[in-house]
């Protein structure tokens, strides 16, 4: 399968001994991801901070604007495009799944950050004053323990930023649920967790509902709790984005495209994606390779 952007590699933009990386996000100042302004993608995660200036970044196909206070999440192979407008301050966290892991994460996996998880919450958080204040500090920190590589620097580095995706995962959690209340958590996760690796299966939701060990009501009402949406619908949305990522990144034709996600045939991937997308297959990759050759000019 040939892709039609970049993807760029973690061993080429991160610290290859610890698998991060943080810079003043800065054009000009060393930071290679702040420097990219065409459409791409990374095989690593993201975080960008921004304490000044205005433009627009595209994640997934989603336009957001860059405004102050706001942070951004990237996930590996999310397509997106950077198009400030004139300078642009804050910080740029970079890191493989490898330095998530090590050493008693407080997470059992970087799923299970509801920021990282765009198909069900929007991978944009604007951060209030007081917020704002403790990103940017804890940032500021992260960045001079890190360039100053002093003593067991890489132990600090791993701690501050443990302590920074727990208060992250605690500001967007607030965030998101205003107005609603995730009664089982772990249940909700493991859905959400199961769903992003077998999507492609075609599984019933009475399949999730029995390797979960929960009837299909019991998971019914703990995702409607947790963000408003039916476990159909997380399902559905998940395929569609693995669609139309097959759609803008790869040559495949349409029927290869719908063999790969299981669908019994390219008419019936062709109605699913009409009823969710609002247009065709081809129509959508017609109009996103239009619209990202636009914003690369």
């Amino acid at each position: 399968m040939s892709e039609n952007y970049t993807t760029h590699k973690a061993g080429e933009l991160i610290d290859s001994l610890d698998n991060f990386q943080i810079w003043p996000f800065t054009e000009n100042t060393g930071c290679p991801i702040s420097d990219l302004h065409e459409p791409h993608l990374h095989d690593f995660y993201v975080v960008q901070y921004v304490t000044k200036g205005r433009g627009l970044h595209v994640i997934d196909f989603q336009p957001f604007d860059i405004v102050p206070n706001s942070l951004y999440f990237v996930s590996p192979q999310q397509l997106h495009i950077w198009r400030p407008e004139g300078e642009v301050d804050g910080f740029v966290l970079a890191f493989a799944e490898e330095f998530f892991k090590t050493t008693d994460p407080p997470f059992g996996s970087v799923f299970e950050l509801e920021f990282f998880n765009s198909v069900a919450h929007s991978p944009m958080l604007h951060a209030s004053d007081e917020q704002a204040r403790i990103i940017h500090d804890s940032l500021a920190l992260m960045q001079k323990e890190f360039m100053d590589k002093n003593e067991g620097y890489a132990s600090v580095v791993r701690a501050q930023f443990h302590i920074l995706m727990v208060q992250l995962q605690r500001m967007f959690s607030g965030h998101i649920e205003e107005g609603r209340e995730a009664h089982e958590p772990s249940l909700v996760r493991q859905f959400k967790d199961m769903v992003s690796r077998h999507y492609a299966s075609q599984l019933s939701i009475q399949d999730y509902a029995d390797k979960l060990g929960v009837s299909v009501s019991r998971l019914n009402n703990a995702i409607k709790d947790a963000i408003g949406q039916t476990p159909g619908q997380v399902v559905r949305r998940e395929l569609l984005l693995a669609a139309k990522r097959m759609l803008a990144h790869s040559d495949l034709n349409v029927s290869e495209i719908c063999f790969k996600l299981n669908f019994e045939d390219p008419s019936y991937f062709g109605r699913f994606f009409k009823r969710e997308a609002g247009v065709t297959p081809s129509v959508f990759r017609d109009q996103m390779r239009e619209k990202y050759q636009q914003l690369a000019r």
